[in-house]
């Protein structure tokens, strides 16, 4: 194996466990045993645990955000972009065995043991999404699709708190169907 790929399958895993179990619950150990290599491996890759959690979010924001731009970049309908960006996080839910939220919604639920920097980088990955969020429901408004009182950056915040925050709820009672149900009402409300 290349340093390369052990340093890919170490992020893949220890991304996969931070969104299972969270950050504080995931050690360099259980990593060691999901790839089949020391600790010591880990360790000249990633020193320490914010070393490897910083270079998570260096990967993982700028790549759900270019997901959203595409979406909201579509000549799709306001409303059918909602439903593709509330599809990222469905799209999460559904991988695994419907146990995994939002890399940055669970580093969020610790965000007061994280560093500066890293904690930083998490709330910034909120903020774009909102912003991305008002553009969105700024389109709808336009198009008279979406109706729904007051305004966009408030509705915004509320959407992205509604999806973080229903992952961690329906994976623990309702999986899939249930977040997909929460999803539909949200469509409702926005549209008015």
């Amino acid at each position: 194996m290349t340093t390369n790929d052990t340093r890919t399958q170490i992020l893949d895993t220890a991304q996969q466990l931070i969104q299972k179990v969270g950050l504080n619950a995931m050690s360099y150990a259980d990593i060691s045993n999901a790839v089949g290599i020391r600790k010591a491996s880990i360790h000249y890759h990633f020193p320490t645990k914010d070393d490897l959690v910083a270079a998570l979010l260096e990967r993982y924001s700028p790549y759900f955000l270019r997901l959203f731009d595409v979406i909201l970049e579509s000549p799709e309908s306001p409303e059918m972009k909602l439903r593709r960006y509330c599809g990222l996080f469905e799209a999460t839910m559904n991988s695994g065995q419907q146990d995994q939220a939002c890399l940055c919604g669970m580093l969020g639920a610790e965000l007061k043991t994280l560093n500066s920097p890293l904690s930083s980088q998490v709330v910034q990955f909120y903020r774009d999404n909102h912003t991305r969020l008002a553009q969105l429901l700024q389109q709808g408004r336009e198009t008279g699709e979406f109706q729904f009182p007051g305004s966009l950056e408030s509705m915004a915040m509320l959407i992205f708190s509604m999806l973080e925050g229903g992952m961690l709820i329906t994976r623990a009672d309702g999986g899939v169907a249930q977040f997909r149900e929460m999803v539909e009402q949200l469509i409702q409300v926005v549209k008015g």
